[in-house]
């Protein structure tokens, strides 16, 4: 179990090394995803729904399982309890209300803004790569 959880928890964290390479590279093609994505939540596509959230929840679980074996056990633990019950709120919640948070977000968001956070995602991923082996 405890190897599953390690290649989850590396895969997400690499995954938020891509993102902010995307991020500073692409700004204007994340934004053009981010858009599609919040149109189509907003149309309530329940498959997009369920697959976000349920990756969501696989990646804190993954979390949970291995904080005991990372050097922060008690932030994995912690991050992987807020991520699977954020993600069970947000299932909970009308999929237009997820929808109108990324309207919300979209309105602020430009390239400038997405070159600015770009790091954020890498040193998170990074570390949690290095906090999970």
């Amino acid at each position: 179990m405890q190897i599953i959880a390690l290649v989850i928890v590396s895969a997400s964290g690499l995954w938020l090394v891509g993102v902010s390479f995307m991020m500073a590279l692409w700004p204007r093609y994340c934004l053009q995803l981010f858009e599609k994505m919040t149109s189509s939540l907003t149309a309530s596509n329940r498959r997009l729904q369920l697959t976000e959230q349920g990756l969501r929840i696989v990646a804190g679980a993954a979390l949970i399982v291995r904080s005991p074996l990372s050097k922060l056990s008690v932030a994995f633990e912690v991050a992987g309890w807020c991520i699977v019950i954020s993600s069970l709120l947000i299932l909970a919640l009308p999929i237009r209300v997820h929808g109108s948070y990324g309207l919300w977000c979209s309105r602020w968001l430009n390239p400038l803004v997405l070159r600015v956070l770009s790091p954020i995602p890498a040193i998170v991923g990074a570390g949690i790569v290095y906090a999970a082996v």
